[in-house]
Formats: C-alpha cells, sequence, structure tokens
C-alpha cells in the first residue's frame, strides 16, 4: 500500500521486489507518470531488476461514469489487476 507517489518509499518498493520477485502496480489513475513510473524508477536507482506490470488506466483521457464500469473499461478492476498477476508470474 503506497499512500503516495511523492515521495516515495523506495525502501518499501525494494523490499517488496526482493521478497515476492516481481511486483504489481494498481491505481486509479494513468500509469504514465503514477505509482508504476514512480515504482519503476526506485527500482532502477537501486539496480533491482524483476517483472513487472501496471494495472491502471493507460495514457487516455476519462469519461464519466459508475466507478466499477470505469474500472473495468480502463483497465483497474479486479479481473485486470489478476491478469496482470498472472502476466508477471509467468515471467517470473
Amino acid at each position: 500500500n503506497i499512500h503516495t507517489i511523492k515521495p516515495i518509499d523506495a525502501d518499501a518498493v525494494i523490499k517488496a521486489a526482493s521478497e515476492t520477485g516481481a511486483l504489481v502496480t494498481a491505481e486509479n489513475h494513468n500509469v504514465i507518470g503514477g505509482l508504476g513510473s514512480a515504482v519503476s524508477e526506485a527500482l532502477c536507482r537501486a539496480g533491482v531488476q524483476v517483472p513487472s506490470a501496471f494495472a491502471g488506466v493507460n495514457d487516455t483521457h476519462g469519461e464519466c461514469g459508475p466507478y466499477d464500469k470505469l474500472q473495468h473499461k480502463y483497465g483497474f478492476d479486479a479481473d485486470a489487476v489478476e491478469a496482470k498477476l498472472r502476466e508477471v508470474l509467468a515471467r517470473k
């Protein structure tokens, strides 16, 4: 659980990557410049390489609607997160 992107808790990210050998971020935000990018930067700076994937909005303008439908449309509902987890585990 990362409650702020800046400043990111790089130690927590590195610890999670070291313990699990893979990382998936899930956010209701654009994955470009969001949590996934911050996690990748923290790992890169530390020289830690693990399979990773990002569940979230993929660089598109959002629209209004019921939250559950938007989660599904933009790729950060439970099914999308599970798919990213399976993708990462297949590369591990």
